[in-house]
């Protein structure tokens, strides 16, 4: 039977552990972590991607997930607010980025992997080295719960992110496009009279951008500012911080 081992149980790895297992290939998925419940900050499903789960008849099953959808920024500058886009003008079946926590579309995707026996996830399964054999890698060694372990497979595919293990021992380089920015991400309370919008809010203020997603019970934050300045930003403090934020978003005061 054909085989393929996937480092990496996060989004990227699992829907492609998904799809080779619809095809009758044998996976096995190994997750460092315990388990898919944890914090993230990339929590957008776009619509291309809704598009593609709904011509693999599984988009109707995945919008069953709580989830909240954008239609498009709002955003704030010069005490005015425009929204200079809307998703609901895309020629889509799904005009919006829908908005759900990583962990349950993780869990979503090993629900529907776990239907086909050539699915193996095994968790807290953190990858050593790659296996050579003659010049060709075969496998990997992991060390698991109950110690070191080899999977050997002719296909070896490295989804463990951006301090990949499986990269650095192939001697991969990655190329980097990360844009010239930094951002720091928090969370703020739901308050009385909050309500959702189905949209980004944002702003811009001070050479900083500021945009809030809404998460039914809270709000996550992303405070966005030049890259290389993050230590400027510490020293100035939390109260200068409170401050910026809200004379971008007045609401947040």
């Amino acid at each position: 039977m054909r085989r393929c081992c996937i480092v990496g149980g996060g989004p990227a790895g699992m829907v492609l552990a998904l799809l080779l297992v619809r095809q009758g290939v044998r996976v096995t998925v190994l997750e460092a972590h315990e388990d898919f419940d944890r914090k993230f900050r990339g929590d957008t499903i776009h619509p291309s991607v809704l598009e593609i789960f709904d011509q693999i008849g599984l988009s109707e099953a995945l919008l069953q997930l709580q989830h909240s959808k954008i239609y498009g920024p709002t955003l704030r500058a010069a005490n005015t607010s425009f929204k200079p886009f809307d998703f609901g003008r895309l020629k889509t079946k799904f005009p919006y980025i829908m908005l759900v926590p990583q962990s349950k579309f993780l869990q979503f995707l090993a629900g529907e992997a776990s239907k086909y026996p050539e699915f193996d996830l095994r968790f807290s399964s953190k990858v050593e080295s790659l296996i050579d054999e003659n010049g060709s890698v075969c496998g990997v060694r992991y060390m698991g719960s109950d110690g070191l372990h080899d999977i050997k497979a002719p296909i070896v595919i490295g989804a463990d992110g951006r301090f990949s293990t499986v990269r650095e021992r192939a001697g991969l380089v990655p190329i980097k496009i990360s844009p010239p920015m930094d951002i720091l991400c928090f969370e703020l309370p739901h308050l009385p009279g909050d309500v959702a919008s189905g949209r980004v809010l944002g702003g811009f203020g001070m050479g900083r951008v500021l945009a809030v997603f809404d998460r039914f019970d809270h709000w996550q934050v992303g405070y966005v500012f030049p890259k290389g300045t993050y230590q400027k930003v510490r020293a100035e403090g939390l109260d200068s911080l409170r401050r910026s934020i809200a004379a971008i978003e007045p609401r947040l005061t």
